[in-house]
């Protein structure tokens, strides 16, 4: 989702003065002051929401990694606890770039 204004782009905006007849540039600068308030939250709470997002699709690539494990240890138990950790660290490399070496 990209957003039309950012929260310094509206705290820059400044607006053509009309001397006969206009609006108040207090009352507007304290208007936008609140906007700007909101826009960062809103920004924070969409990168939250992004990095949740991620955290949930590794997780689900986590549990279809442990069910197929679990389906490949019924026929060898020896190896599973080195298969997960294999898996995860693969898994940990592909969503978040870490390198575990």
């Amino acid at each position: 989702m990209k957003l039309n204004l950012t929260a310094v782009e509206i705290l820059e905006k400044e607006f053509k003065s009309n001397k006969s007849r206009g609006y108040d540039t207090e009352e507007i600068d304290t208007f936008l002051d609140l906007i700007i308030q909101d826009y960062i939250k809103f920004e924070k709470m969409a990168i939250k929401l992004k990095e949740l997002e991620i955290e949930n699709q590794s997780l689900k690539i986590t549990i279809n990694g442990m069910k197929n494990v679990k389906k490949d240890s019924e026929s060898s138990p020896s190896n599973v606890n080195l298969d997960i950790l294999k898996r995860i660290s693969r898994l940990e490399q592909a969503v978040f770039g870490i390198n575990n070496d």
